[in-house]
């Protein structure tokens, strides 16, 4: 226990800030659901998503080792994950009403 407690206090030197990781994960998020409804093979779906990955990564100027490291950071500090999920599916969900606003359907219909 005294263990994690003296990690939890930890952040890395290169931690991504909240509002970027928000980012970084929706946007993770919406090309893993594209890749999942539109690749068939798990191999092709795999070396697609981590292009994918790595091209976000580039986007928001950040390192895989610096997303690995925040993630971590992200994960042994709980309330701090849960903060930042409320955000992410915030975030998403606004995202999928603009679709659905642009493509012409009722948000409000999809949801029923």
């Amino acid at each position: 226990m005294l263990g994690c407690q003296s990690e939890n206090g930890q952040k890395p030197s290169n931690r991504i800030p909240k509002d970027k990781m928000v980012s970084i994960l929706a946007d993770i998020h919406t090309i893993e659901a594209l890749i999942e409804t539109k690749v068939v093979y798990p191999d092709t779906a795999l070396m697609i998503f981590n292009q994918e990955q790595q091209e976000i990564f580039e986007k928001y100027d950040v390192t895989q080792q610096q997303f690995k490291d925040s993630y971590n950071y992200y994960l042994k500090n709980l309330a701090e994950m849960d903060a930042l999920y409320e955000t992410v599916v915030d975030t998403l969900s606004m995202r999928e009403t603009k679709a659905q606003i642009k493509s012409g359907s009722n948000p409000e219909q999809a949801q029923q």
